[in-house]
């Protein structure tokens, strides 16, 4: 229910009583009861104002006043089966005692979940003589809204949601699910009461292995606070915590958003995203995009399209502690927001896949789920509603979708009216983009130490940079989504050592693609040699593909930093053919890189070229995998200056 509409309903019954000082029924004690219960309710004594009117109901049954009154405060509590009932009564006395009754009643009656009462109101509202233009906008919102509602029954998704390990469950209340993109830590924000109207909200972290829930642990005091904190978001690389805290010391409105980051396996304070991001009002549900370039969180900041709409950061560089600054928060359009509210965003790891949740767009009454896919810069389609049962009559929010996309995990009430995540297998309707991880972890190849390196990501077709982040050395792992559809190159550099290179191809991704490399970067000696794996050449031709430019520009850059370096690049091929084409056909291909470099700018003096034919095979020439690695393109230090 809206309440602002709700607030006017009562302005204006209880100015038109107070300026005339009539009413539709003529006990005194009825109408001080119902005088004394609007007080109350100014006061927001919401439970004294409803024991008021049922006290004035009781002495006059028909007092209209009493009944829309006590239907709005039964909203107000999200008491909306009693609430729906009120309207009813007050219909019953006088439909047209207040115009906005009908309306006020199909909404209530929608979000009960009894459909058909509430499109047969709706219709009854359209059918007043003394509706204004924007009045009659609304109610066929209402009415279509309403019959989606009734269709979408017809219709229902195929799902079997079931609650995940009670060892979960059992926390408290328990929502806002989220997990790291290799599906192996688990978050979530639980609520537990500490005495009378007031509770706990804190985050719990729980690890998954083989399959099963370990015991949920809260996570550092340094995010957490005696204070809430919640709303919770986990970026899928398990770099950054995120959440919302209202009433900080720090703070810039009444609830704003927060950020740690975890470092070298311990989380940072956290942090106030600061007013570039945050607004003097209300913002909540930070979530952040896999490459970490996308910030999307809701506030009712000043200017929206509605009461509480879905905005929008972009990642603009990182300060000298390595945390994301952002840009200016940007609404992000009519495609998903609307005159309601939109709450609750989640962008999948395929980095194209939102959901959300709105109360404006057709749905089954109250806060439904929908989805979005992103069509090019902040430009999305058109809402699809997730269906019915997946979306019922009650709010339905916070839906976590894991990387492969396989599973749904969703907050909602159980028998015991408790809040508890459950998990649904997703429909080949809603589902996202299949995405794979890559799990790094860099050492030294002589001491086998762990090291401290850049691992870059990018898209092999285009250049584009897709991901640049550190892998700690004390944190182990750096954890990488691969999104499928595209051709990935990898580079991890570090000073002192050679650069490593790879790639990965999904534009036909299969169902095992998640790989785990251990890389031994090689510090930087003569001898030394790197294989320039996303380095292509047209087939049985000398000519370089317009896809090795990236990652020769990338090589480019290491000769430009480290200038003491003469090279020498070695072309390579397998045993298929004539042994003397072979030898010509693989220096031709390392003239062709040597030239690249030349003709960008580094010294040809510092530069050599040699083609090896077959005779260096790296694998066994009787496989398609042996004899793809035994066509190569290396890089070889020469000399160290």
């Amino acid at each position: 229910m809206n309440k602002i509409s709700l607030v006017l309903l009562f302005l204006v019954i209880f100015i038109t009583n107070a300026v005339s000082q009539s009413y539709t029924v003529d006990s005194k004690r009825a109408i001080h009861m119902y005088e004394a219960a609007t007080q109350a309710y100014g006061y927001t004594q919401y439970d004294k104002c409803l024991e008021l009117l049922d006290e004035a109901i009781n002495r006059e049954e028909e007092f209209v006043e009493s009944w829309l009154l006590k239907a709005q405060v039964l909203g107000l509590l999200g008491r909306h089966d009693a609430e729906a009932r009120a309207y009813k009564r007050a219909i019953s006395i006088d439909k047209e005692f207040y115009k906005y009754t009908l309306y006020f009643s199909a909404k209530a009656h929608f979000r009960a979940g009894e459909y058909q009462t509430a499109l047969a109101h709706a219709k009854m509202f359209l059918t007043l003589d003394s509706l204004e233009s924007k009045d009659k906008t609304d109610g066929k919102h209402a009415v279509r809204t309403i019959a989606f509602a009734i269709e979408s029954m017809k219709n229902p998704v195929e799902i079997d949601a079931v609650p995940i390990d009670n060892i979960i469950n059992s926390v408290g209340d328990v929502y806002w699910p989220s997990m790291t993109v290799d599906n192996q830590l688990f978050y979530f924000t639980c609520q537990r009461p500490l005495y009378v109207n007031s509770f706990q909200e804190d985050i719990y972290e729980s690890k998954i292995e083989d399959g099963q829930f370990t015991e949920p642990r809260l996570i550092s005091d340094k995010v957490l606070t005696f204070g809430n904190e919640g709303a919770s978001f986990i970026s899928p690389d398990g770099r950054f915590m995120l959440f919302t805290a209202c009433g900080r010391k720090d703070g810039f409105g009444s609830c704003d958003l927060y950020i740690s980051m975890r470092r070298d396996g311990q989380w940072d304070e956290a942090r106030n995203l600061g007013g570039a991001v945050n607004s003097n009002l209300w913002d909540s549900r930070p979530v952040i995009s896999s490459d970490g370039k996308m910030l999307l969180f809701t506030s009712n900041r000043k200017g929206g399209k509605g009461r509480a709409d879905i905005y929008m950061s972009l990642k603009n560089g990182e300060d000298d502690e390595g945390y994301p600054i952002w840009t200016k928060p940007e609404n992000l359009g009519d495609s998903v927001n609307t005159r309601g509210d939109e709450f609750a965003p989640f962008i999948h790891a395929d980095n194209q896949t939102l959901y959300f949740s709105s109360d404006y767009h057709p749905g089954m009454g109250g806060q439904d789920l929908f989805m979005v896919k992103k069509l090019g810069k902040n430009i999305w389609s058109e809402p699809l509603n997730l269906g019915y049962p997946i979306n019922k009559h009650t709010d339905e929010m916070g839906i976590f979708i894991d990387a492969p996309g396989e599973y749904a995990y969703f907050s909602t009430d159980n028998m015991q009216d408790k809040r508890s995540i459950y998990r649904f297998a997703v429909p080949d309707a809603v589902k996202p983009q299949y995405v794979s991880h890559l799990k790094v972890s860099v050492k030294d190849k002589e001491t086998y130490r762990p090291l401290t390196a850049v691992v870059s990501l990018f898209d092999v077709e285009t250049g584009d940079s897709i991901l640049d982040i550190n892998v700690q050395r004390k944190m182990g792992d750096a954890l990488v989504s691969l999104p499928a559809n595209k051709k990935y190159g990898l580079m991890i550099e570090k000073p002192g050592y050679i650069f490593y290179s790879d790639h990965f191809d999904l534009k036909e991704p299969t169902e095992d693609m998640v790989t785990e490399l251990e890389i031994l970067l090689q510090p930087i000696k003569v001898g030394q040699s790197v294989v320039l794996r996303n380095v292509f050449f047209k087939f049985d031709s000398y000519e370089l593909s317009e896809d090795s430019k990236s990652e020769l520009n990338r090589v480019k850059r290491f000769l430009e930093q480290n200038k003491g370096l003469t090279v020498e690049v070695a072309g390579h091929t397998d045993n298929k053919g004539d042994k003397n084409y072979n030898q010509q056909l693989s220096a031709y291909r390392a003239r062709a890189v040597y030239s690249f470099f030349v003709e960008q700018g580094i010294n040809a003096e510092r530069l050599r070229y040699k083609g090896y034919g077959q005779e260096q095979p790296k694998a066994d020439n009787n496989s398609a995998a042996g004899r793809a690695q035994n066509r190569r393109t290396e890089m070889v230090i020469v000399e160290v200056n």
